[in-house]
Order: structure tokens, then C-alpha cells, then sequence
């Protein structure tokens, strides 16, 4: 068994928890650390039960209450080697273990193996948990589906994905015009029609559960991207639950 539960995921701030009963991973922390305390208190769990925390890269939206919460506890990192120089200035009593894409390991009885991503950050990261014949992914900031996120994440059987922008949203947005060229260019950020694409490549009749993350307030709606994913699992013949991440509160846990 495998399981997740987001804490906040959206533009504003990205964190998430991956347990399989016994050993228990936070995925970012931008957020507060606050939020993040009383996120984990709700999942049943504490910082001091927490095992690892492995970062998708150094954006403050996925960063920002590694500070606090390093100042109460003495925290395992689990990190890009560039990554960790930022990491280490802001947490300077934790523990950092540097970690390469493709190249698994284990953490208590999870197996981990960090994707490779394609974002405008510092060696940004996916990632693919196992624990026995489960496999969960976690693919957040990317502009483009990479050969190896591909090959790594057929046979998962649950998938949290980012979601960020409905193109027509984005190009009405107002912003500058190489602002929306950056999200929507291949270091940005996937579209609701390019997160369909990435499942529609990984598909098969195992795949139950796709959390949709990472969504922008300001050019999608929770809406749109869920009926976006789900007309795609539905032309896919999936019989896959779809749900959206919310961006200012807690998911309940996920099981694999």
C-alpha cells in the first residue's frame, strides 16, 4: 500500500505527503511552515515522523517553510546536488542526501527513483515511489514530457500530475508577453490538453487515481482542468477516479 495527500498545490504554494504506513515523505514545503505542521497533524502525522523530504527544485512556491521548520527540527533533504547549496544556506543543521535522476533508492520501504523534468529551475525533479507492486507518480513543473518521465512512469498506478493553465486563460490573461510565453514554452508548465497527453501516453487498465496539482488561480479553474482529464480518461476507456489537488487546503489521503 501506497498512499498521498496533498497539503496545497497551486502557484501559490506546493506541498505533499507520501506514506506507506510506516515510512512517511513530504514533497516540498511552500507553504508555511505553520500549514505544513497543521496539514501533517491532520494526515495523522507530525515533522518528526517524516523521513525525507525531496524537492522538486528551488521556486518559493515549493521552497518557502524550509526555513521554520528547519529551526525546531534536525530535517533529512533529499535533493539535487545544485539544489543543495541553496538548501544548505537556509538549513544548515539538516541533513542532505544528493540524488540523480534515474538512479533509485530507498527510503524506510519506499523505493524512490527521481525523474527528470524540464522546468527553468535548478536540476528540477519528478518523482516514482514503490512500495511492494505500487507505484505512485508525482510530475509537477514541467513544460514538456520527457523521454525518461515516459519510460518511468508507465505502470503506475496513480498519478499526481500538474495541471497549471487552460491556454485560452493564459492568453487572455493580461500578462507580459514573456511571461506567457515562458509557462506555456518547454521550461514552463503543462496545459490542461498537454497534462491528457502525458496520461494518455502511460495509460493502461491499472491506472485508478490522477490527482491534478499545481493549478494556476489566475489562468484555470479546478473546473476546467477536471473535465479536461476527464473526457480524456473517458476516450482512453479508463475507469480512473480523477480528482483536482484544492490549492489553499488539504486532500484527504489517496490509497494505492
Amino acid at each position: 500500500m501506497i498512499r498521498i495527500s496533498t497539503l496545497a498545490s497551486s502557484s501559490k504554494g506546493n506541498a505533499a505527503v507520501v506514506s506507506s504506513g510506516s515510512t512517511h515523505l513530504l514533497i516540498d514545503t511552500g507553504i508555511s511552515a505553520l500549514r505544513i505542521r497543521r496539514g501533517l497533524e491532520e494526515s495523522g502525522l507530525s515533522i518528526k515522523q517524516i523521513d525525507g523530504i525531496f524537492y522538486t527544485h528551488e521556486h518559493s512556491d515549493h521552497l518557502c517553510g524550509l526555513g521554520v521548520l528547519a529551526k525546531k527540527d534536525v530535517l533529512s533533504i533529499y535533493c539535487s546536488r545544485y539544489l543543495s547549496r541553496d538548501l544548505r544556506a537556509i538549513a544548515p543543521t539538516a541533513k542532505l542526501t544528493y540524488i540523480e535522476p534515474g538512479c533509485a533508492f530507498q527510503v524506510g520501504d519506499i523505493t524512490i527513483t527521481p525523474i527528470e523534468v524540464s522546468h527553468d529551475a535548478a536540476d528540477p525533479l519528478g518523482y516514482l515511489f514503490q512500495h511492494g507492486d505500487c507505484k505512485l507518480g508525482y510530475i509537477t513543473d514541467t513544460g514538456r514530457i520527457t523521454r525518461s518521465m515516459r519510460s518511468l512512469l508507465c505502470g503506475v498506478q496513480a498519478l499526481y500530475l500538474e495541471s497549471n493553465y487552460d491556454p485560452q486563460m493564459l492568453q487572455n490573461s493580461g500578462r507580459p508577453y514573456d511571461i506567457i510565453e515562458r509557462i506555456a514554452g518547454d521550461w514552463g508548465h503543462l496545459s490542461n490538453q498537454q497534462a491528457a497527453e502525458v496520461v494518455a501516453m502511460v495509460a493502461h487498465a491499472e491506472l485508478r487515481h490522477i490527482i491534478l496539482g499545481h493549478i494556476s488561480p489566475e489562468c484555470n479553474t479546478p473546473e476546467i482542468a477536471l473535465q479536461s482529464m476527464q473526457a480524456a480518461v473517458q476516450h482512453l476507456g479508463l475507469a480512473t477516479q480523477v480528482r483536482v489537488a484544492p490549492q489553499s487546503c488539504r486532500l484527504d489521503w489517496v490509497e494505492i
